[in-house]
């Protein structure tokens, strides 16, 4: 999922739209600025939690592909 192309161009529409809103509040408007910032550390934290995901998920896939060469090894070896 976080190789989609679809899933790529939406978190790059949420940053840029965050982006675009942070340059447009006026230096003055510190309510705004500190909604934006809580908004881009969501948004980071969001990033974050799903690449931690699709690390575990690989990191479980090799360790059961190690699992299967360890048993195969050994049913060879017998």
């Amino acid at each position: 999922m976080l190789d989609s192309a679809i899933f790529k161009e939406a978190k790059q529409h949420v940053l840029d739209t965050l982006t675009a809103q942070m340059r447009k509040v006026p230096m003055s408007d510190q309510t705004m600025h500190t909604r934006l910032i809580i908004a881009l550390q969501c948004w980071d934290a969001f990033e974050r939690f799903f690449e931690q995901l699709k690390q575990t998920g690989e990191m479980a896939q090799i360790q059961l592909a190690q699992e299967e060469q360890k048993r195969k090894w050994y049913q060879l070896n017998r």
